[in-house]
């Protein structure tokens, strides 16, 4: 049973770095994205302040999401840890 706990607990460890992975892909694409809008409405300033202002309601509700990915990228983090620190206790 010992042992069985055990493969599941790294399981779970390399279900956590996988995860880290795709969320870090991600946010280094997001980023890339950001830079190429920023780019691109250097020279249309007008049309950007037009686009936030209309798009002010899913502008919002991407920003609570992007908070709640954070947050569960941060609690990823210390259960990545706990799971190491559990399987070299054992």
């Amino acid at each position: 049973m010992r042992k069985y706990f055990k493969n599941k607990m790294k399981d779970r460890l390399t279900y956590c770095h996988e995860w880290k992975n795709s969320v870090d892909f991600y946010l280094a694409n997001k980023e890339i994205t950001k830079k190429a809008d920023q780019e691109y409405y250097k020279s249309k300033p007008l049309l950007k302040l037009i686009l936030n202002i209309y798009f002010i309601p899913y502008n919002i509700l991407k920003f609570i999401s992007y908070l709640k990915m954070v947050h569960e990228y941060n609690k990823n983090q210390v259960e990545i840890k706990i799971l190491t620190r559990e399987l070299d206790e054992q």
